[in-house]
């Protein structure tokens, strides 16, 4: 079997770049909710409180208000939340692949 590894600060950069698309596009309505990875998916505990205040807003405004309240190792929220999404499309689907391969144990994520 195939195993590959993956540095935890890419893992997240990665998701980072999925739940900044997610921002851009989940309370306007311009991604399909299928399309969006369960928060199970995303491996760092970062990503899954990101997803989770991104998920539970009633609006982007709010899901941005949230998230300036929290601090994230590892993370700067106020250059997260500048910058655009729109070029990360097809991070969601790489978050999503990257758990099944972890799950399935064709992936490895080594520490930093």
């Amino acid at each position: 079997m195939d195993h590959r590894s993956l540095k935890q600060i890419d893992i997240l950069r990665h998701e980072l770049k999925a739940l900044r698309y997610i921002l851009d596009n989940y309370h306007a309505g311009r991604i399909e909710p299928l399309a969006i990875p369960p928060c199970e998916d995303f491996q760092s505990e970062q990503g899954r409180r990101i997803w989770q205040v991104i998920l539970e807003a009633r609006s982007r405004a709010e899901a941005e208000e949230r998230l300036r309240e929290l601090e994230f190792e590892g993370v700067d929220v106020e250059s997260f939340l500048r910058l655009s999404g729109e070029q990360y499309y097809t991070y969601p689907a790489l978050v999503r692949e990257r758990a099944a391969g972890i799950r399935a144990g064709r992936l490895k994520v080594e520490p930093a």
